[in-house]
């Protein structure tokens, strides 16, 4: 039954649990799902709850994790057993009280479940470039970049020294706005609770020495890669160094064996325009959410109308 986990997510580490739970107060409650005769399918996820007992995604987490093993490979029997787990998985959370929303991994790409369990669910976007493949996909713009910035003397390195990290990433919190909430120990510690296999911080330096932008990324070796943080010095943007960055992360990672590189997040137009030129595939989740009185009523008032509509002609 094990075999047919994969586990490419590295939101399941123990380690990044225990950051969760620290770090943000939560309970993890990891939950298996198998058929109550044979052992034809396995659905394995993470949940989190709040000190209210209420389900939450953590904040600064993408998704939930989900990991779903079938043991055919025919697609009539795949799909059913799929549909069979993520039931299971809706029923569960049915009888569960919510505390926000619940990003969940595009694993869950039958969405049905959740609706039938009276849940609404909204879409959300990221991209998955295939590593491996990853010179026919991006666009050639994006490799220029990277190569002007190193003519004018830029260098990416992995790193350990989580204070330039931490300094970088409020490159964008001062642009955008909004807060990492994370600082260079809160690094430190994550780093030190999943282990150079799974955690690393890369930073690239100007010709001066100096800091200039940071990418800090989760993964599994043989799975998948999250660009999880990432954050450039604004006089720095238009040398190229998020290219550069990007792509020394790429090259990080297929050395590990890494399969996927997840951008984490395509849904704001500027965004998703310069994360589409690395060229990956453009990946739905879902955020699901339970139906409460707000929602039910204004679903009520949107078909009272359209019958309306509907009488009138």
């Amino acid at each position: 039954m094990e075999d047919m986990l994969k586990r490419t997510d590295p939101l399941f580490h123990p380690g990044w649990i225990r950051f969760n739970e620290q770090r943000w107060g939560l309970e993890a409650e990891p939950l298996t799902f198998s058929p109550e005769k044979g052992d034809g399918w396995r659905l394995e996820t993470v949940l989190y709850r709040n000190r209210q007992g209420r389900l939450v995604t953590p904040p600064r987490n993408p998704h939930l994790p989900l990991d779903f093993g079938c043991t055919s490979e025919r697609p009539a029997a795949r799909n059913r057993r799929k549909r069979l787990a993520l039931t299971r998985l809706a029923e569960y959370l049915q009888e569960c009280e919510f505390g926000g929303s619940l990003s969940l991994s595009s694993v869950a790409d039958d969405i049905r479940p959740f609706e039938w369990a009276n849940m609404t669910a909204r879409p959300r976007f990221t991209y998955h470039l295939d590593i491996a493949n990853r010179d026919d996909c991006i666009d050639p713009n994006a490799r220029k970049k990277a190569r002007k910035c190193r003519r004018l003397g830029y260098r990416c390195e992995v790193t350990e020294d989580y204070d330039a990290v931490a300094d970088c990433l409020a490159g964008p919190e001062t642009r955008k706005g909004f807060d990492y909430r994370l600082d260079a120990a809160e690094l430190a510690r994550l780093a030190d609770l999943m282990g150079p296999r799974h955690f690393v911080c890369f930073l690239a330096r100007n010709a001066q020495g100096e800091a200039t932008g940071s990418r800090v990324c989760l993964f599994a070796p043989g799975g998948h890669a999250l660009a999880w943080s990432a954050g450039m010095k604004t006089e720095a943007m238009k040398d190229g160094v998020n290219n550069l960055v990007a792509e020394e992360a790429l090259n990080f990672f297929e050395k590990q064996g890494c399969s996927v590189f997840d951008f984490i997040g395509a849904n704001i137009a500027p965004v998703a325009e310069m994360k589409e030129a690395w060229g990956g595939r453009l990946v739905c989740h879902y955020s699901i959410s339970q139906r409460g009185i707000r929602q039910l009523a204004r679903e009520a008032y949107v078909t009272a109308r359209t019958l309306m509509k509907r009488e009138s002609k």
